[in-house]
């Protein structure tokens, strides 16, 4: 038996749920308690949040933290299964970073090699990224290899090219699978698949997890893949006590392998007491009635146009540029009215250069901040971990690939000098061969002030010091923290930043040991992979911080990041742009084809193609339009940022003169 609390965003389900895990933990013990979560921002975010006075083992997980966790503890009964031998080989489980590496070397190797996806203009591991999908989205909708090739060549149809990519791209990916499993270096489809086949399939696993918890809770069971999906069932069907949250709108992950219908399926029977909840703490009254409308209207392709009070005004431009500036003055009317600035959010299908530069530029202009959270998240952009980089290359005199300017705002960061006088010092490193220099024989200990000059002297003494004593890159960042960058007060993002650097460089040496004996020539792929842009600080252990300006982001982002409770107001922006409408489907990878869906029809043609786009339009501007309070704005321009018409639909179906 469980309890399912039904209702759209900003309900109040996960509140609800909260307060049942905290009930529950009180009486019972948190130890006694299985908790499931749909990202690490969000188990970290409800850790922190707990109120309990006595406090056991916090059983908080995502499914894959969760299936990561078991392996390890029940690792020698799962080799034994698999091998059929007591050999007990150690499994590492790769990170994002180090699965990306190891097949975008395969996709290089074979490109070079045998001349592999000839007419697709990716770089090798962005063709790697579709790779590694079609292997986690198989895994996830509990499918075998032999299953993902068949679909995977079924979805080409009489397409000779897109099957020719299809056939490449088994081969690659089953020598990266097989590669995988012979040295135990599991990435995430790897160890879902291992879960799945030697535990889940385990009556006595099921029956210790049952005598373990009681109760089992799960927020957005619409977002929880169907491997996840079949575990809480398992689990449930074992006699755990089950609470979940669904949304009804909440399918918008399904390119990350979410099922909504497939969860409904599963879970919505006589075993489950559904309670429905119509009360809306995020959004204004008229909502409901806005979101019905929207969805008749774009899932049914109706020809009437939406209205309603909620959608306040709109502004048009024949220029895109012209079009932010309008919006950009809009929101300033809104700030000086007293509106909070984290209290306005723009959203549009894609957030450009053109964008973010034009809303910071105005707002700055007039003191108030963009909150952008799309912006780049590479570790190399985060100054104190671009620091740690440049020490290290100047360490193992790879400097080559340093820039003046990234020399220079390391510089600036490290003698906390002004960026004229780093700019001048980087210049004269950089005319030198990039090797650091003396400052008396350069001239430059006056130019730059003594007290920085002090510091310079001192870092490199302390990086020659360093170098004699022929540190492992691992040690060497440690080192590096420690005693150069933790006193220059880094901030908390700085912190996490330098930590997933250092925790990064130590499991990707962990993952390929085994395999690469060149351990300098690892160190230098794994300073190409950073460079690459590879390293991405979208996995720190704390997403970001929730600063006080005005928000720009994605529909996606914004609805994904649980920080984000809801809004006063909403700029739509580009809505006659076709990016409100992507597919989900790329050149070598398509989460539909492992669907349950698929499995009905083995057909992929434009008219369904369409259907997922509008359903997920749908369920963007339904969720969106439950995080407002208080009103819409919707903007547009007849010409994009190229000059290019826009010719979207989304601009057909929404009417805020009442025309």
């Amino acid at each position: 038996m469980y309890k399912i609390y039904s209702g759209n965003t900003g309900s109040g389900k996960t509140s609800k749920l909260k307060t049942e895990y905290q009930q529950l933990a009180a009486e019972l013990g948190s130890e006694k308690i299985l908790l499931f979560l749909n990202s690490a921002r969000s188990v970290s975010q409800f850790r922190e949040e707990l109120d309990l006075k006595l406090m056991g083992n916090l059983n908080i997980y995502t499914y894959f933290g969760f299936v990561n966790q078991q392996l390890n503890k029940n690792w020698p009964a799962v080799e034994r299964k698999y091998s059929g031998s007591n050999q007990l080989i150690e499994p590492t489980f790769m990170n994002i970073e180090t699965s990306h590496f190891l097949m975008s070397n395969y996709v290089a190797k074979y490109r070079k090699n045998r001349a592999y996806f000839r007419s697709i203009r990716a770089r090798p591991v962005q063709i790697a990224v579709q790779l590694i999908d079609n292997l986690n989205l198989a895994a996830f909708n509990m499918l075998d290899f032999k299953e993902l090739k068949q679909r995977l060549l079924g979805w080409t149809q009489q397409d000779e090219e897109r099957r020719e990519y299809a056939e490449q791209s088994i081969e690659i990916m089953k020598t990266f699978r097989d590669f995988s499993l012979n040295y135990r270096l599991f990435d995430y489809s790897a160890a879902v698949s291992l879960f799945n086949r030697y535990l889940l399939a385990d009556q006595d696993y099921l029956f210790n997890l049952n005598e373990k918890y009681d109760y089992l809770l799960v927020d957005d069971l619409e977002k929880m893949v169907p491997a996840g999906q079949e575990l809480i069932k398992s689990l449930t069907g074992a006699g755990i006590n089950g609470i979940f949250t669904f949304n009804e709108s909440g399918g918008f992950n399904r390119f990350f392998g979410g099922n909504p219908a497939a969860a409904k399926k599963r879970f919505f029977n006589s075993e489950a007491e559904i309670v429905e909840i119509n009360k809306n703490y995020t959004a204004a009254a008229a909502s409901s009635e806005l979101a019905q409308e929207i969805k008749a209207v774009v899932q049914e392709r109706k020809s009437n146009l939406v209205q309603s009070p909620l959608l306040l005004e709109e502004i048009d431009s024949e220029l895109r540029g012209e079009m932010l500036i309008k919006v950009g003055k809009k929101i300033i009317s809104l700030l000086k009215k007293g509106v909070k600035a984290d209290q306005i959010a723009v959203i549009s299908p894609k957030i450009d250069k053109v964008l973010s530069f034009s809303l910071q530029q105005i707002l700055e202009k007039n003191g108030y901040q963009l909150s952008n959270f799309n912006r780049s998240k590479r570790l190399i952009d985060i100054p104190f971990a671009r620091a740690l980089l440049i020490l290290y290359l100047f360490h193992c005199e790879r400097t080559n690939i340093v820039g003046v300017s990234s020399l220079q705002q390391a510089l600036s960061l490290l003698l906390e000098l002004d960026p004229l006088r780093s700019y001048i010092l980087a210049e004269e490193i950089a005319a030198s061969g990039m090797k650091l220099i003396d400052l008396d024989d350069s001239g430059l200990r006056d130019k730059i002030n003594f007290q920085a000059a002090e510091k310079y002297d001192y870092l490199k003494d302390w990086l020659q010091d360093k170098k004699e004593e022929e540190l492992e890159i691992e040690v060497f960042f440690q080192l590096v923290f420690s005693e150069v960058l933790a006193p220059l007060d880094p901030s908390q993002e700085d912190i996490f930043a330098c930590r997933q650097m250092i925790e990064s460089v130590a499991r990707f040496h962990q993952a390929v040991e085994n395999f690469h004996q060149e351990k300098d020539d690892l160190s230098e792929r794994y300073i190409n992979m950073i460079y690459e842009g590879t390293l991405a600080a979208e996995t720190l252990f704390k997403g970001q911080e929730k600063e006080a300006g005005v928000i720009l982001a994605s529909p996606y982002k914004f609805l994904f990041s649980p920080e984000l409770a809801g809004v006063d107001y909403l700029f739509l922006l580009d809505i006659s742009s076709s990016d409100w409408m992507q597919s989900i489907a790329k050149e070598l990878v398509n989460p539909y084809i492992y669907t349950e869906q698929w499995q009905q029809t083995n057909k992929w043609d434009d008219r369904l193609d369409q259907e997922i786009r509008l359903n997920q339009l749908s369920d963007f501007l339904i969720s969106l339009i439950y995080k407002v309070k208080k009103g819409i704005y919707i903007a547009d321009s007849f010409l994009n940022s190229s000059g290019k018409e826009q010719e979207g639909p989304l601009y057909r179906w929404l009417d805020v003169r009442g025309e």
